[in-house]
């Protein structure tokens, strides 16, 4: 199956954060790996579920 492309408000309704956020994490390159899509930014859904992740292994430590 192919890997879901996400917008930005679908991504932040995931992370439970808003938009706002993820769009400066974006610009610091602190949040998921997305990309443009002609003049839109999509995010794969399994980039968000690596991030996630990352961030999980991380609080572990």
């Amino acid at each position: 199956m192919q890997d879901e492309l996400l917008t930005f408000d679908e991504v932040a309704a995931i992370l439970k954060i808003p938009t706002g956020t993820l769009r400066t994490w974006r610009l610091q390159g602190i949040g998921p790996t997305g990309f443009r899509v002609g003049k839109y930014v999509r995010f794969r859904l399994s980039a968000v579920e690596q991030f996630v992740a990352a961030k999980e292994a991380e609080s572990d430590d």
